[in-house]
């Protein structure tokens, strides 16, 4: 009997981790697997409680057997050591204990620069459990020699590229002006201010829009000052537009797809533009890119020596104020050669028919997706039930340090 597959989340709000699940639902729904999709939307206790107690095994293995009875299972976790609900992450440990198939599908990490995330996780006595039944999975390379430093077994420490979401055809980018989309949310990883320094360097008349504002309030003072900034500095930006029409139309109507953020596990974003748009912007060491065009991404983009990235951003606003002024320039530095902003961003902006992605299409397909799934489902549920350790988290954490 095949296996029942359940994915776990905290929740399904507009996201890269929400598109995953989404498109894994109708790969599975497709060939026919029966699975069951929990979040906060449907089961109690699963949304971010960075102070919940104790853990969830019992409600999610009660959900699981009124949906499947004793059907084989295997549990796909996203993200449930991220430091956003300690209970959640205290499951994992449970479930590993009762013998349960499980992959933990690690799209971001606490120890990767989220200060607060991992004083979270570090409320957990064994956030990350290996045995025999249970695989870790990754989006780079980085990530899983991380945890492999970590003590996970090779064999256990999977490489699981994101599928592809599914889209509509999109029509060639139109004729006239550039119209430059930032397809993400307001967040500080997203690095904005990046996003307003291209904007005050592009030619006259182009355009630059940027996706949603920041759901967590936390966020939303900072979002709202980039806002009240780019008014005040006259800059050709719209923001939030995706409250006002779909990702796809915005997609449909822009020239290019524009990345600025520090921090990515995968970069979705390579994905949605393949075939369709030029990709610009911030390109992350540590992302595998591989077969993806990469002809309009840079390393730095370096002011008065430095890189305008590791600015905060009252100095961030500092710096575009004096680019606009003409009393500081841009380098863009790309694979050791620099070239000065302006130039560089007229001749990315000038070039427009989207690359052939056939080589990271394949790779990311929906067929490829099902068949490491089913590849993994069919290996953790045949293995028997093995001691459950945790890993060095010590050893995890000096890997991103």
């Amino acid at each position: 009997m095949t296996a029942a597959i359940i994915i776990v989340h905290y929740h399904l709000r507009p996201g890269g981790v929400t598109q995953v699940i989404r498109a894994t639902e109708r790969i599975l729904g497709d060939a026919g697997i029966p699975h069951l999709v929990l979040s906060e939307e449907n089961m109690a206790g699963l949304g971010y409680q960075a102070e919940a107690s104790g853990d969830l095994a019992a409600p999610l293995l009660d959900a699981a057997t009124r949906r499947f009875g004793g059907r084989p299972r295997l549990w796909h976790f996203h993200n449930p050591c991220l430091g956003k609900n300690p209970a959640l992450t205290r499951s994992l440990g449970a479930l590993a204990d009762a013998g349960e198939a499980m992959i933990l599908q690690h799209h971001d990490l606490a120890e990767d620069d989220r200060p607060e995330n991992l004083a979270i996780l570090e409320m957990v006595a064994r956030p990350y459990p290996d045995s025999p039944r249970v695989a870790h999975a990754f989006l780079n390379k980085r990530d899983r020699s991380a945890f492999i430093a970590g003590g996970l077994p090779g064999e256990r420490a999977i490489l699981l590229p994101n599928p592809a979401p599914p889209r509509p055809p999109t029509p060639p980018p139109p004729a006239g002006p550039a119209v430059v989309l930032l397809p993400m949310r307001g967040i500080p990883r997203k690095n904005l201010g990046e996003f307003l320094l291209l904007s005050a360097a592009a030619p006259a008349g182009t355009r630059f829009l940027q996706g949603s504002a920041p759901a967590r309030d936390e966020w939303k003072p900072a979002y709202e000052a980039w806002r009240r900034f780019a008014g005040e500095q006259g800059l050709p930006v719209e923001f939030d537009v995706f409250r006002r029409q779909s990702p796809e139309r915005c997609i449909a109507a822009s020239t290019h797809l524009l990345t600025t953020s520090r921090q990515e596990g995968f970069g979705l974003i390579h994905l949605e533009a393949a075939h369709r748009r030029r990709v610009l912007g911030r390109r992350i060491a540590s992302l595998n890119l591989d077969g993806f065009p990469r002809d309009g991404l840079y390393d730095a983009l370096v002011c008065d020596g430095i890189d305008f990235a590791l600015l905060d951003d009252d100095h961030q606003r500092a710096a575009i104020h004096s680019f606009r002024l003409g009393k500081c320039d841009v380098q863009v530095v790309r694979q050791g050669e620099t070239d000065l902003l302006h130039p560089w961003l007229r001749r990315q902006l000038d070039d427009r028919p989207p690359p052939d992605a056939s080589p990271a299409l394949a790779r990311h397909s929906h067929a490829a997706h099902l068949k490491r799934l089913t590849e993994l489902q069919a290996r953790l549920t045949s293995a028997a039930p093995g001691p459950v350790r945790a890993l060095d988290r010590r050893a995890i954490a000096a890997a991103y340090a």
